[in-house]
């Protein structure tokens, strides 16, 4: 029984660490807003930076919200690996919650000056992908903390 508890152990911290990189890697390639106007479009990289096509007429605020969920996901990977899944479980959830925020503060990312064009702001693909991704670990990490931390240790066979 020992060595199935071994490989459960292993499989599991290898899974949440995977998923962890690839929410991280969500995070940083893919957009969190998109904003679209008469005359063009912007989007916003995780970090904050807006790249523009064509002219948009809004002044579009940075926000760095990748930061949000970059840390806790390198949080739980490091739980994972350490075999810490209460640690694993915090960063998860705090993951989600993160990538949870594009869609609070939607409308603090723009300001429209008076008598310009309206500007539409929308949630792009990188906060979506991560709380799939997430929900996806979050489950993973509570079902590895009951099965490898609150199960009684096996006995030993006689």
């Amino acid at each position: 029984m020992i060595q199935g508890a071994v490989i459960e152990t292993t499989v599991t911290k290898w899974v949440i660490a995977v998923l962890g990189v690839a929410i991280i890697v969500a995070g940083i390639a893919l957009p969190w807003f998109h904003a679209a106007g008469v005359n063009g479009s912007a989007d916003m990289a995780g970090w904050g930076a807006w790249t523009r096509t064509g002219e948009v007429d809004a002044s579009l605020r940075p926000l760095p919200l990748a930061l949000l969920v970059l840390i806790p996901a390198a949080v739980m990977i490091w739980g994972a690996l350490r075999e810490s899944f209460g640690i694993a479980v915090i960063g998860s959830m705090a993951t989600f919650a993160g990538g949870l925020m594009p869609f609070m503060l939607m409308p603090v990312a723009d300001r429209r000056a008076p008598g310009r064009d309206a500007v539409g702001i929308a949630v792009a693909s990188g906060p979506q992908v991560v709380v799939a991704i997430a929900v996806v670990v979050t489950t993973i990490c509570w079902i590895g903390y009951a099965r490898c931390v609150l199960r009684p240790a096996p006995r030993a066979e006689s």
